[in-house]
């Protein structure tokens, strides 16, 4: 394990280079990184996951139900909010599972989303997206601030300001098992090594083993 990068001074991704580097070099195991964070793929996911679950602890939509922290169905289906970044074409399924098509500031008659189609639809796009812990991992806005049809007060994304990464989790297993049985301490110290740390390692709700930040 190399001993002779000093963070201190250095941004995230020099951090992480020298992390990425070390972990091939030392470990010959080559540790995947999520690169594909866009604004618009960020708040897809934020606005999916605020009106599945909402994870956040103080954080919540604009408009929620009585007694919940979700957006509200009445007004995720409401034909007269203008979606800001995001489509209620890829939220929004009808009974039928179709696309809901407006007319004007109304929906076409037969073509109304239906709550429970669209739930189904939505935790299939987190499915397929591979957002971690049964699609329940926290995913911060695209925008700031956040836009219809959340609005919340939850930050932008730090990936999107590359101060943040998400890590391949079996690459992370791996990764351990090697430093155990090199006898090289844990997978926290070594990161500390390069300034970085996993600050949602223990989140009491939405813990993300997988999530890297510099070190303040």
């Amino acid at each position: 394990m190399a001993n002779q990068f000093d963070p201190k001074g250095k941004p995230f991704s020099k951090r992480l280079k020298a992390f990425l580097d070390d972990a091939k070099s030392t470990y010959n195991i080559t540790v995947g990184q999520d690169s594909g964070r866009t604004i618009a793929w960020q708040q897809k996911y934020h606005v999916a996951h605020m009106f599945l679950y909402n994870s956040y602890k103080s954080t919540k939509p604009s408009k929620v139900a009585t007694g919940k922290r979700t957006i509200a169905w009445s007004h995720f289906s409401d034909p007269k909010v203008i979606w800001a970044t995001v489509k209620f074409g890829d939220f929004l399924k009808t009974a039928k599972n179709q696309s809901p098509i407006k007319e004007g500031q109304k929906w076409k008659s037969g073509f109304e989303p239906d709550q429970k189609a669209t739930e189904k639809h939505v935790k299939s796009l987190q499915t397929k997206a591979g957002i971690g812990n049964a699609g329940k991992a926290m995913v911060s806005s695209g925008l700031k601030p956040c836009g219809q049809p959340c609005k919340c007060g939850a930050g932008r994304s730090k990936h999107l300001d590359g101060v943040a990464a998400d890590l391949n989790s079996s690459h992370l297993v791996t990764l351990t098992s090697k430093l155990t049985a090199a006898k090289a301490g844990t997978l926290d110290a070594y990161l500390a090594l390069y300034g970085l740390h996993r600050p949602l390692l223990n989140h009491p709700t939405s813990p993300e083993k997988w999530h890297i930040e510099a070190k303040p």
